[in-house]
Protein backbone atom coordinates (compact mmCIF):
# COMPACT_ATOMS: atom_id res chain seq x y z
CA UNK A 1 0.00 0.00 0.00
CA UNK A 2 3.11 2.47 0.81
CA UNK A 3 3.95 2.59 -3.03
CA UNK A 4 0.11 3.09 -4.02
CA UNK A 5 -0.10 6.46 -1.86
CA UNK A 6 3.49 8.06 -1.94
CA UNK A 7 2.50 10.47 -4.50
CA UNK A 8 0.04 13.35 -5.59
CA UNK A 9 -3.71 12.28 -5.96
CA UNK A 10 -5.51 15.42 -6.81
CA UNK A 11 -3.46 17.07 -9.35
CA UNK A 12 -5.11 13.50 -11.87
CA UNK A 13 -8.07 13.21 -9.89
CA UNK A 14 -10.38 16.36 -9.81
CA UNK A 15 -13.18 16.89 -7.49
CA UNK A 16 -10.75 16.16 -4.57
CA UNK A 17 -9.12 17.74 -1.40
CA UNK A 18 -5.58 16.69 -0.69
CA UNK A 19 -3.38 17.62 2.05
CA UNK A 20 0.52 16.41 2.62
CA UNK A 21 1.64 17.64 6.11
CA UNK A 22 4.33 18.05 8.25
CA UNK A 23 4.45 18.59 12.33
CA UNK A 24 6.98 18.42 14.77
CA UNK A 25 7.27 19.40 18.63
CA UNK A 26 10.80 20.77 19.86
CA UNK A 27 12.81 18.87 21.96
CA UNK A 28 12.04 21.72 24.83
CA UNK A 29 8.39 20.91 24.34
CA UNK A 30 7.36 24.72 24.05
CA UNK A 31 7.42 25.22 20.27
CA UNK A 32 5.98 23.26 17.63
CA UNK A 33 5.26 23.88 13.72
CA UNK A 34 2.71 22.69 11.41
CA UNK A 35 2.86 23.13 7.93
CA UNK A 36 0.51 21.90 4.91
CA UNK A 37 0.79 21.48 1.51
CA UNK A 38 -3.07 21.31 0.40
CA UNK A 39 -4.43 21.05 -2.66
CA UNK A 40 -8.20 21.92 -4.04
CA UNK A 41 -9.29 20.53 -7.15
CA UNK A 42 -12.99 20.97 -7.89
CA UNK A 43 -14.88 18.57 -10.22
CA UNK A 44 -14.76 20.85 -13.09
CA UNK A 45 -10.99 21.16 -12.78
CA UNK A 46 -8.38 23.58 -12.47
CA UNK A 47 -8.26 24.24 -8.52
CA UNK A 48 -5.64 26.06 -6.22
CA UNK A 49 -2.69 24.95 -3.81
CA UNK A 50 -3.44 26.22 -0.45
CA UNK A 51 -0.21 26.51 1.70
CA UNK A 52 0.12 27.31 5.54
CA UNK A 53 2.68 27.73 8.64
CA UNK A 54 1.03 27.87 11.62
CA UNK A 55 3.50 28.23 14.59
CA UNK A 56 2.89 27.19 17.83
CA UNK A 57 4.62 28.67 21.09
CA UNK A 58 3.00 26.64 24.53
CA UNK A 59 0.71 29.52 26.58
CA UNK A 60 0.66 31.82 23.05
CA UNK A 61 -1.96 32.66 20.41
CA UNK A 62 -0.80 30.30 17.77
CA UNK A 63 0.39 32.35 14.21
CA UNK A 64 -0.74 31.43 11.33
CA UNK A 65 0.31 32.30 7.65
CA UNK A 66 -1.14 31.23 4.24
CA UNK A 67 -0.94 31.38 0.70
CA UNK A 68 -2.61 30.37 -2.45
CA UNK A 69 -1.29 29.25 -5.56
CA UNK A 70 -2.99 28.60 -8.88
CA UNK A 71 -2.61 24.56 -9.54
CA UNK A 72 -1.37 24.89 -12.92
CA UNK A 73 1.79 26.56 -11.57
CA UNK A 74 2.85 23.37 -9.30
CA UNK A 75 4.59 20.60 -10.90
CA UNK A 76 3.29 17.00 -8.81
CA UNK A 77 5.25 14.25 -9.41
CA UNK A 78 2.29 11.10 -9.74
CA UNK A 79 4.41 8.07 -8.74
CA UNK A 80 6.28 9.84 -5.65
CA UNK A 81 6.00 12.46 -3.26
CA UNK A 82 7.19 15.48 -5.23
CA UNK A 83 5.97 19.63 -5.51
CA UNK A 84 7.38 22.11 -6.67
CA UNK A 85 6.23 25.79 -7.92
CA UNK A 86 5.78 29.25 -6.53
CA UNK A 87 8.27 29.10 -3.55
CA UNK A 88 7.57 25.77 -2.04
CA UNK A 89 9.35 22.52 -2.15
CA UNK A 90 8.51 18.95 -0.72
CA UNK A 91 9.31 16.00 -1.36
CA UNK A 92 10.81 12.86 0.97
CA UNK A 93 14.26 14.22 1.99
CA UNK A 94 12.83 17.74 2.92
CA UNK A 95 11.11 20.82 2.46
CA UNK A 96 11.03 24.38 1.59
CA UNK A 97 8.55 27.17 1.82
CA UNK A 98 8.13 31.12 1.80
CA UNK A 99 4.93 32.99 2.46
CA UNK A 100 5.44 36.54 3.27
CA UNK A 101 7.78 37.35 6.01
CA UNK A 102 8.33 33.53 7.05
CA UNK A 103 10.27 30.69 5.48
CA UNK A 104 11.36 27.58 6.06
CA UNK A 105 14.40 24.99 5.10
CA UNK A 106 13.82 21.65 6.71
CA UNK A 107 15.34 18.34 6.05
CA UNK A 108 13.75 14.83 6.93
CA UNK A 109 15.06 11.76 8.69
CA UNK A 110 14.53 8.51 10.01
CA UNK A 111 10.83 8.08 10.92
CA UNK A 112 9.24 4.49 11.65
CA UNK A 113 7.22 2.06 9.23
CA UNK A 114 4.20 4.05 7.81
CA UNK A 115 0.84 3.59 9.75
CA UNK A 116 -2.12 3.21 8.33
CA UNK A 117 -5.69 4.39 9.66
CA UNK A 118 -7.77 1.46 7.87
CA UNK A 119 -6.56 -1.76 8.40
CA UNK A 120 -8.12 -3.40 4.34
CA UNK A 121 -6.61 -1.43 1.65
CA UNK A 122 -10.09 -1.72 -0.37
CA UNK A 123 -10.96 0.92 2.10
CA UNK A 124 -7.90 3.26 0.47
CA UNK A 125 -10.05 2.44 -2.93
CA UNK A 126 -13.25 1.59 -2.58
CA UNK A 127 -16.26 5.02 -2.87
CA UNK A 128 -16.49 4.86 0.74
CA UNK A 129 -15.05 6.23 3.25
CA UNK A 130 -15.03 9.36 1.10
CA UNK A 131 -12.03 10.52 3.15
CA UNK A 132 -8.73 8.74 3.31
CA UNK A 133 -5.94 8.79 5.53
CA UNK A 134 -2.58 7.48 6.30
CA UNK A 135 0.85 8.18 8.05
CA UNK A 136 3.49 7.44 5.53
CA UNK A 137 6.45 8.71 8.02
CA UNK A 138 5.43 8.72 12.15
CA UNK A 139 8.09 9.81 14.28
CA UNK A 140 10.06 11.46 11.68
CA UNK A 141 13.27 13.79 12.63
CA UNK A 142 13.16 17.51 11.25
CA UNK A 143 16.32 19.55 11.10
CA UNK A 144 17.25 22.86 9.53
CA UNK A 145 15.73 26.78 10.21
CA UNK A 146 12.45 28.51 10.43
CA UNK A 147 12.08 31.87 10.02
CA UNK A 148 9.31 33.72 11.38
CA UNK A 149 9.76 38.13 10.13
CA UNK A 150 13.43 38.67 12.13
CA UNK A 151 13.69 35.79 14.10
CA UNK A 152 15.34 32.32 13.47
CA UNK A 153 14.60 28.69 15.10
CA UNK A 154 17.07 26.61 14.84
CA UNK A 155 14.91 23.17 14.75
CA UNK A 156 17.47 20.24 15.61
CA UNK A 157 15.98 16.74 16.12
CA UNK A 158 12.65 17.93 16.48
CA UNK A 159 9.78 14.81 16.38
CA UNK A 160 6.39 14.68 14.13
CA UNK A 161 5.33 13.19 11.52
CA UNK A 162 4.95 13.32 7.47
CA UNK A 163 0.98 12.93 6.95
CA UNK A 164 -1.03 12.44 4.36
CA UNK A 165 -4.96 12.49 3.47
CA UNK A 166 -7.22 13.22 0.67
CA UNK A 167 -11.02 12.73 -0.39
CA UNK A 168 -13.99 14.11 -2.14
CA UNK A 169 -15.37 16.02 1.18
CA UNK A 170 -13.92 16.13 4.37
CA UNK A 171 -15.95 14.15 7.50
CA UNK A 172 -18.83 16.15 8.97
CA UNK A 173 -16.99 16.15 12.15
CA UNK A 174 -14.36 14.11 13.61
CA UNK A 175 -11.86 13.93 16.21
CA UNK A 176 -7.67 13.11 14.97
CA UNK A 177 -4.93 12.62 17.74
CA UNK A 178 -1.85 11.49 17.90
CA UNK A 179 1.62 11.65 19.86
CA UNK A 180 5.27 11.03 18.77
CA UNK A 181 7.05 12.47 21.89
CA UNK A 182 6.52 11.20 25.19
CA UNK A 183 7.33 11.99 28.82
CA UNK A 184 9.46 8.82 29.81
CA UNK A 185 12.27 9.73 26.27
CA UNK A 186 10.65 6.46 24.19
CA UNK A 187 11.38 7.33 20.41
CA UNK A 188 9.99 4.19 19.14
CA UNK A 189 6.51 4.74 20.07
CA UNK A 190 3.58 6.31 18.75
CA UNK A 191 -0.47 6.20 18.16
CA UNK A 192 -2.73 8.25 15.89
CA UNK A 193 -6.34 7.83 15.06
CA UNK A 194 -9.72 9.43 14.63
CA UNK A 195 -13.23 9.48 15.58
CA UNK A 196 -15.78 10.91 13.09
CA UNK A 197 -19.01 11.10 11.92
CA UNK A 198 -19.51 11.41 7.86
CA UNK A 199 -22.26 12.38 5.82
CA UNK A 200 -24.58 9.31 4.48
CA UNK A 201 -27.15 8.99 1.32
CA UNK A 202 -30.29 11.18 1.62
CA UNK A 203 -28.31 13.87 4.42
CA UNK A 204 -28.15 11.37 6.93
CA UNK A 205 -25.25 11.01 9.30
CA UNK A 206 -23.10 7.65 10.00
CA UNK A 207 -22.75 7.07 14.13
CA UNK A 208 -19.29 7.72 15.36
CA UNK A 209 -16.85 5.43 13.43
CA UNK A 210 -13.14 5.25 14.90
CA UNK A 211 -10.03 3.64 14.04
CA UNK A 212 -6.86 3.88 16.05
CA UNK A 213 -2.73 2.33 15.81
CA UNK A 214 -0.73 2.14 18.69
CA UNK A 215 2.95 0.87 18.36
CA UNK A 216 5.69 0.89 21.32
CA UNK A 217 9.03 -1.10 19.56
CA UNK A 218 7.70 -4.54 18.66
CA UNK A 219 4.69 -4.29 20.15
CA UNK A 220 1.47 -3.47 18.24
CA UNK A 221 -2.11 -2.77 19.11
CA UNK A 222 -4.42 -2.19 15.59
CA UNK A 223 -7.66 -1.26 16.09
CA UNK A 224 -8.38 -0.11 12.62
CA UNK A 225 -10.68 -2.84 10.82
CA UNK A 226 -14.18 -2.86 9.77
CA UNK A 227 -14.67 -4.52 13.08
CA UNK A 228 -13.18 -1.65 15.04
CA UNK A 229 -15.33 1.40 14.02
CA UNK A 230 -17.59 1.62 16.32
CA UNK A 231 -16.09 1.65 19.51
CA UNK A 232 -18.42 1.95 22.41
CA UNK A 233 -17.77 4.87 24.28
CA UNK A 234 -15.54 6.72 22.04
CA UNK A 235 -15.76 10.76 23.57
CA UNK A 236 -15.45 13.80 21.05
CA UNK A 237 -16.26 17.03 22.40
CA UNK A 238 -14.49 20.41 21.47
CA UNK A 239 -11.55 19.90 23.32
CA UNK A 240 -11.62 16.31 24.78
CA UNK A 241 -11.48 12.54 22.69
CA UNK A 242 -11.62 9.73 23.95
CA UNK A 243 -11.32 6.43 22.92
CA UNK A 244 -11.69 3.23 24.67
CA UNK A 245 -11.22 -0.73 23.66
CA UNK A 246 -11.63 -3.67 25.67
CA UNK A 247 -7.31 -3.75 25.53
CA UNK A 248 -6.23 -0.41 24.85
CA UNK A 249 -7.51 3.30 25.78
CA UNK A 250 -6.35 6.72 24.23
CA UNK A 251 -7.42 9.89 26.31
CA UNK A 252 -6.59 13.59 24.55
CA UNK A 253 -6.82 16.59 26.35
CA UNK A 254 -6.50 20.16 25.02
CA UNK A 255 -6.73 21.91 28.40
CA UNK A 256 -6.47 25.77 28.35
CA UNK A 257 -3.53 25.52 25.46
CA UNK A 258 -5.19 27.63 22.78
CA UNK A 259 -6.32 26.22 20.23
CA UNK A 260 -5.42 27.69 16.39
CA UNK A 261 -8.82 27.67 13.82
CA UNK A 262 -8.76 27.18 10.19
CA UNK A 263 -11.23 27.18 7.98
CA UNK A 264 -10.72 24.19 5.65
CA UNK A 265 -12.56 24.02 2.20
CA UNK A 266 -14.58 21.31 0.57
CA UNK A 267 -14.10 21.10 -2.81
CA UNK A 268 -17.60 21.92 -3.82
CA UNK A 269 -17.20 25.53 -2.03
CA UNK A 270 -18.55 24.02 0.96
CA UNK A 271 -16.58 25.51 4.52
CA UNK A 272 -15.43 22.83 7.43
CA UNK A 273 -14.00 24.49 10.43
CA UNK A 274 -11.11 23.01 12.01
CA UNK A 275 -9.26 23.03 15.37
CA UNK A 276 -5.62 21.70 16.37
CA UNK A 277 -2.97 22.19 19.22
CA UNK A 278 0.22 20.53 19.46
CA UNK A 279 0.39 20.86 23.27
CA UNK A 280 -2.40 17.95 24.25
CA UNK A 281 -2.40 16.00 27.13
CA UNK A 282 -2.36 12.06 25.96
CA UNK A 283 -3.01 9.01 28.09
CA UNK A 284 -2.68 5.77 26.66
CA UNK A 285 -3.48 2.40 28.29
CA UNK A 286 -2.27 -0.59 26.50
CA UNK A 287 -3.71 -3.08 29.04
CA UNK A 288 0.17 -3.91 29.96
CA UNK A 289 1.44 -0.03 30.65
CA UNK A 290 0.35 3.54 31.14
CA UNK A 291 1.90 6.05 29.14
CA UNK A 292 1.66 10.10 28.84
CA UNK A 293 2.57 12.73 27.01
CA UNK A 294 2.03 16.61 27.13
CA UNK A 295 3.03 16.96 22.99
CA UNK A 296 0.60 15.28 21.51
CA UNK A 297 -1.81 16.43 18.85
CA UNK A 298 -5.44 16.60 18.25
CA UNK A 299 -7.59 18.46 16.15
CA UNK A 300 -11.54 18.89 15.69
CA UNK A 301 -13.75 19.45 13.02
CA UNK A 302 -16.95 20.25 12.55
CA UNK A 303 -20.02 22.46 10.19
CA UNK A 304 -19.95 25.41 12.68
CA UNK A 305 -17.60 27.63 14.04
CA UNK A 306 -16.55 27.21 17.69
CA UNK A 307 -17.44 30.17 19.77
CA UNK A 308 -14.53 31.83 21.30
CA UNK A 309 -11.45 31.02 18.91
CA UNK A 310 -10.84 33.27 15.86
CA UNK A 311 -11.08 31.53 12.79
CA UNK A 312 -7.96 31.84 9.82
CA UNK A 313 -7.65 33.53 7.71
CA UNK A 314 -10.07 36.26 8.03
CA UNK A 315 -13.06 35.76 6.50
CA UNK A 316 -13.03 38.38 3.67
CA UNK A 317 -9.41 37.38 3.01
CA UNK A 318 -8.55 36.68 -0.65
CA UNK A 319 -4.92 36.16 -2.21
CA UNK A 320 -5.14 39.20 -3.83
CA UNK A 321 -4.76 41.33 -0.33
CA UNK A 322 -1.26 39.29 -0.29
CA UNK A 323 0.00 36.70 1.78
CA UNK A 324 -2.03 36.27 4.82
CA UNK A 325 -0.48 36.09 8.65
CA UNK A 326 -2.11 36.31 11.23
Amino acid sequence: MRDAYERHLAGVTPGLYESQYLKANSPANDQAFWIKHNLLVPPEGGGVGEFWLIWFQRGEAPRVWKREVPAERLQLETTRIGLTGDQFRLDAQGCAGKIGDASWQLGFSGGLAPLFHFGSERFYTASFPRKKLLTPAPNLQFDGTIELGDRRIDVARWIGLRGHNWGREHAFAYAYGGCNVWDDGATDRVVDGFTARVRLVAGMLSPWMSGVVFRDGAREVDHNRKRDWFARGAVVEPRHWHVPYRDFSLDMEAGSEPYVGLRYRHPDGRESYCYNTKFAAVTVDDGARRHTSSSGELEVLYSHPLPGVALHPSESWTQRDGDYHS
